[in-house]
């Protein structure tokens, strides 16, 4: 069985010959791995995105693992240094917009200065682009490379855009888009239902271009209660599945840290798997394949803190823990409990493979 069927199996909640291993590896980890200066290279791809388009998909296939995801092609971005730190300058005007985030997942965070609250007519000005411009587009690139090199190698994943809290919290900041839950719920839904516009058209776009699944989320779930879940976001997340499911790709819903309250309606978003399962949010892996593991396949659950500064054996410890809890049946991708910390050991990775092909294997015959 090779990776792309065996992720499909699993995703879809059967039993392939073993439990995949997609680690969900983030930018500044593929760029460690490769032995890249580290802040310069994240800098040099925010200015020329396309020279890294395939970090990642060969970072995923030296390590040997099943599955990896390719992000919608972006801009270049015009990034200044200042001493030790970089900063997104504004072209025309010269001002400061962001400063780039070395510790996190090497994007712009955008500069307090900077954030404001959207109205109506940001809503208005967000441009819908067809799924066929897009496929000519720069937008597509990285998918069509990835697909081309190594398409019979991989699972390719596609994250296709967010329809959520978070796309709000890039402009206006954590708190004040937290607070609008309460005060312009009206707002964020009308925000919601045109960037789920947005998503729909590249998410076809992406399985036209050989996507075999979607990745969609709400990282701000554990800061809403399930009626808030309810009624400013279930809606779209079905209308997503509901209008993307006779293109093919499979679709997870990426819901991090405190989410056990929510479990039952990240179900009903009708979504074939559910990650990450994350254990220091306060997720349970046990817990989530009691409630919902037999409804939709489970992905995730390793320890990012052991992932991150953990021995290698209890890394193995915590993935035999997870395929123990979660894997006995079928219906299970391995993965880190987030994305993969940055300074994961590589030897760390080998070890999830290993513990999938040794303890992860399941009797088909």
């Amino acid at each position: 069985m090779n990776a792309k069927e065996r992720v499909r199996i699993a995703m879809s909640g059967g039993t392939p010959d073993r439990v995949p291993v997609v680690p969900q590896i983030c930018p500044p980890h593929a760029i460690r791995v490769a032995g890249l200066p580290f802040k310069e290279t994240i800098v040099d791809r925010l200015r020329n995105p396309r020279k890294y388009d395939l970090l990642e998909p060969e970072c995923a296939l030296g390590y040997g693992v099943d599955g990896v995801r390719v992000w919608i092609g972006a801009s270049p971005r015009n990034i200044e240094w200042q001493g030790e730190n970089a900063y997104e300058v504004d072209v025309e005007t010269g001002e400061r917009i962001g400063m780039v985030d070395f510790m996190g997942g090497g994007e712009v965070l955008r500069l307090p200065s900077q954030r404001r609250q959207l109205t109506d007519e940001d809503i208005e000005a967000i441009e819908v682009v067809p799924a066929e411009d897009l496929l000519e587009s720069e937008a597509l690139i990285p998918m069509k490379k990835v697909v081309a090199e190594y398409g019979d190698k991989l699972f390719i994943i596609g994250p296709p855009g967010g329809f959520n809290l978070e796309t709000l919290s890039v402009t206006q900041g954590i708190e004040p888009t937290l607070i609008d839950i309460i005060e312009r719920p009206d707002f964020i839904k009308r925000h919601s239902e045109k960037m789920l516009a947005v998503t729909i058209q590249r998410a076809i776009a992406m399985a036209k271009a050989g996507a075999e699944a979607f990745y969609i989320g709400q990282t701000f779930g554990q800061f809403m209660s399930p009626d808030q879940f309810k009624e400013l976001f279930l809606p779209y997340f079905q209308q997503f599945v509901q209008t993307l499911r006779p293109y093919g790709p499979l679709i997870y819903l990426h819901m991090c840290g405190q989410v056990t309250h929510l479990l039952d309606l990240m179900v009903e978003t009708g979504v074939d798997c559910v990650e990450p399962m994350d254990e220091v949010g306060g997720t349970s892996v046990a817990q989530t394949k009691q409630r919902i593991g037999d409804q939709v396949a489970l992905m995730g659950g390793v320890n990012t803190v052991v992932l991150a500064h953990g021995t290698l054996e209890e890394v193995r410890e915590d993935c035999i823990r997870c395929i123990g809890e979660a894997g006995a049946d079928g219906g299970y991708i391995l993965a880190a409990g987030d994305m993969l910390p940055t300074e994961t050991d590589p030897e760390k990775v080998k070890v999830m493979l290993e513990c999938a092909k040794e303890v992860g294997r399941y009797d088909c015959g």
